[in-house]
Order: C-alpha cells, then structure tokens, then sequence
C-alpha cells in the first residue's frame, strides 16, 4: 500500500534539498491567494508539513490530513516543538472516508498522482468546501515516467495534463480555475542527463 511506504521514509523525507525547495516554492505561490485569519483549511497530503506548516499563520486553522500516519507522526512533533497551537493532523483517505467538516480552503502538494480515483477525490473537495470556498492543486505536468524512475511504488499518474484537469474540475462546479507554473524540478533521468519537470499550480472557486 501507498501509505505503508511513506510511512517507511517519512523519518528522513525532509532531508532532501530538491523536496524543500520545492515545498518552499509552492509555498510562496499560495501565499499569494486571498489568504485570512478567518480561514479554516485542509491540506490534503499533507506529509511531514513541508507547505502547510509554511502557512499555518496565515489562517484560523489547518487539518492536516494524510493516509499515512508515519507521516503525520514527524507534524505532530513539529507542531509540538514550534508550539503551534491552530495545526491539527487528521489520518484520512478520501478514497474510502468522507470528510464530516467544511472549508474556505483546500489545497493539496504532489499528492494526487499518487491517488488512484482522481475523479473520486476531486468530487470531494468540492463537496467539502464552503461556497466561496477555494482549491488549489500543486502537482506534476505529464510526463514519460521517468520522473519517478527510481521509486515507482504507489505511482498511479504521469503527471497531468493541465487542460484536461482543469475541465474535470470546472465540470463538478468550479470556475475562475487558473493555472501557472509554481516550480521546476532538475533531475537526471536514467542516461544521467538532467531533465526539467514542471509543477504546476491550479487553484479555481467553489460558486457562492
């Protein structure tokens, strides 16, 4: 199970450079939403915190959730330790549990192409936010594969086609869906060349 492997690495997930600085990156694009201390959000994959946490100030509250609870083991103490008192880690897959709160935000972090069902948890984003509420997705433009060539376990999507997921989502009742690139990704493939891999970043509105 996906989970399973993340809660194997999640001790040492926040060792690498490349992850930070794309954590950070994403960071700074969401910092650019219409973000207030009135908000409650959930970050969905939420992982060791790397995004949300970057947030978390900004906002009245955050769930962090995650499917794997090794994962949410290292946020919990990181909360702990920099006394963080409006972050709370939730253990949820919305491909099998339904979310019983509503929100102003959801955003999510290179976590839906490791999800199965993409329609099943797009549908349930819209259903837990406010109207008026907002969506952003941070993941991976398409790519051959080679992405994640040396760790290909619990690898369900190439990344994705930007137009293609914005009308899957305009379709359940978003709008205003915009799209830009949040970060490049340098990495070399398996002939040692170092190959660029976009990230995107798509947010868009629940209709009030």
């Amino acid at each position: 199970m996906v989970e399973n492997r993340f809660d194997t690495v999640a001790t040492d997930w926040d060792k690498d450079k490349r992850r930070l600085e794309l954590a950070n990156a994403i960071s700074a694009h969401l910092a650019l939403l219409p973000l207030h201390v009135g908000m409650r959000a959930m970050e969905y994959g939420c992982g060791t915190g790397l995004v949300g946490l970057n947030l978390a100030n900004r906002l009245a509250s955050l769930v962090a959730a995650d499917s794997s609870s090794g994962m949410l083991e290292i946020i919990k103490a990181k909360i702990v330790e920099m006394g963080i008192k409006n972050v709370f880690p939730c253990l949820l897959d919305l491909h099998h549990d339904d979310c019983d709160q509503d929100f102003d935000l959801i955003f999510s972090a290179m976590t839906l192409h490791h999800l199965s069902d993409i329609d099943v948890i797009l549908l349930k984003f819209f259903q837990c936010l406010k109207p008026g509420g907002i969506l952003a997705i941070a993941d991976l433009d398409e790519e051959d594969g080679s992405f994640h060539q040396d760790n290909p376990e619990g690898v369900m999507h190439r990344g994705f086609n930007r137009e293609k997921l914005a009308g899957d989502i305009r379709k359940l009742g978003f709008f205003s869906v915009q799209v830009s690139t949040a970060h490049t990704i340098l990495k070399k493939n398996s002939k040692g060349a170092e190959m660029p891999y976009s990230v995107f970043l798509m947010t868009a509105m629940k209709e009030k």
